[in-house]
């Protein structure tokens, strides 16, 4: 599959150009910025031989079949809506978009094309994800009651652009980071989000540079989820059950461990056993690191998805409504921020207050 990249900043670089290269069913074959000497640099890093200023100008391009938009998040839609009207399968980062008005017309003129789209929520991904659900799927938990995520950086912001900076641009580390924690507590238990409530501190960098989320997912499910930009970084969840609580670490190759009910961490049993499976996952973490680490395998199996889609004629495996239920439920968040009140989460997109 041809594809043409739409932006060469730090994510193009550091994780889809290097996770398409490794790809046999990929060829990039151009790249735009409007930067020349971003669009150049990574060209020639890359060997990729069509380098353009615009966006309008790779869509032209008739060599062109698939479309990567790994912009800053106000760009996704204008380019993903213009990329489909030229006949190309589209790719966008997260989050899909600002508003949920631009989500809903990515969704739709998606569905009303033959094309294949996909959002990138790379973490579905995760090998420690990918057990997670297996777990799940088994019933070892039982009923599901809660879940709780930290997902937190050490960013002090000193070269942070706008759109990461301020709200208005989408930056903020509630929505533009929280949201691939929203993504997964969908995908990890098959509900949706229905109502959030959320407060945070402002840095005198970011607008939003701490937030804690309380939430209520449809199935009943509690949850909460605590996000920072200048702090020690972590990406973990737990999940909590009638039948015992999965931790889950995606900064650790062995960063799945179930606890049953009536098992305590501390327990010597519990120790050996974590022990052990630690010991036995030192060969796959090896081999791992060596193809660019577990975050980097998560971008490669994510492009591998999208092209399976377009060559198998299948679904996406991480669909714009995905990506559009994730950024409802990050706006309502955002809104409860600026009002102080908890914010149902409207199928339509409008966030209503509700107070207790």
């Amino acid at each position: 599959v041809r594809i043409g990249l739409v932006g060469c900043g730090k994510v193009a670089l550091e994780h889809h150009l290097p996770s398409l290269r490794r790809l046999p069913a990929a060829e990039v074959v151009a790249v735009a910025d409007h930067d020349a000497d971003r669009r150049n640099d990574m060209a020639r890093r890359f060997a990729v031989a069509g380098r353009y200023e615009t966006a309008d100008q790779l869509l032209a391009d008739p060599d062109i079949e698939a479309v990567g938009v790994l912009t800053p998040t106000a760009g996704h839609f204008e380019i993903g809506m213009a990329a489909l009207r030229a006949g190309k399968h589209v790719f966008i980062e997260k989050p899909l978009a600002l508003s949920a008005a631009e989500c809903e017309q990515l969704v739709r003129a998606g569905r009303d094309s033959s094309l294949k789209t996909m959002v990138c929520f790379n973490l579905r991904w995760h090998r420690s994800i990918v057990e997670a659900r297996g777990i799940l799927a088994s019933g070892r938990l039982g009923s599901i009651i809660a879940v709780r995520s930290v997902y937190t950086h050490n960013r002090d912001g000193s070269d942070a652009p706008d759109w990461h900076r301020l709200l208005a641009r989408g930056g903020g580390v509630t929505f533009n980071e929280g949201v691939h924690h929203l993504d997964l507590w969908r995908y990890l238990l098959g509900q949706e989000i229905e109502q959030v409530f959320a407060i945070h501190n402002p840095s005198p960098v970011y607008e939003d540079a701490v937030s804690v989320l309380t939430a209520r997912l449809s199935g009943g499910v509690l949850a909460t989820a605590i996000n920072a930009f200048s702090t020690g970084p972590a990406s973990e969840l737990e999940i909590f059950g009638s039948g015992g609580r999965l931790l889950i670490n995606l900064y650790r190759f062995d960063g799945v461990r179930f606890y049953a009910g009536n098992e305590y961490p501390g327990q010597i049993a519990v120790r050996l056993r974590e022990i052990s499976g630690a010991l036995m996952r030192v060969p796959v973490a090896l081999a791992t690191s060596a193809r660019r680490g577990l975050f980097g395998e998560t971008f490669h199996r994510a492009w591998q998805g999208f092209l399976d889609s377009i060559t198998e004629d299948s679904m996406s495996p991480c669909t714009f409504d995905d990506g559009r239920r994730a950024v409802l439920a990050a706006l309502a968040a955002v809104r409860s921020l600026q009002t102080g009140a908890a914010v149902v989460v409207k199928e339509d997109g409008q966030e209503a207050t509700y107070r207790p």
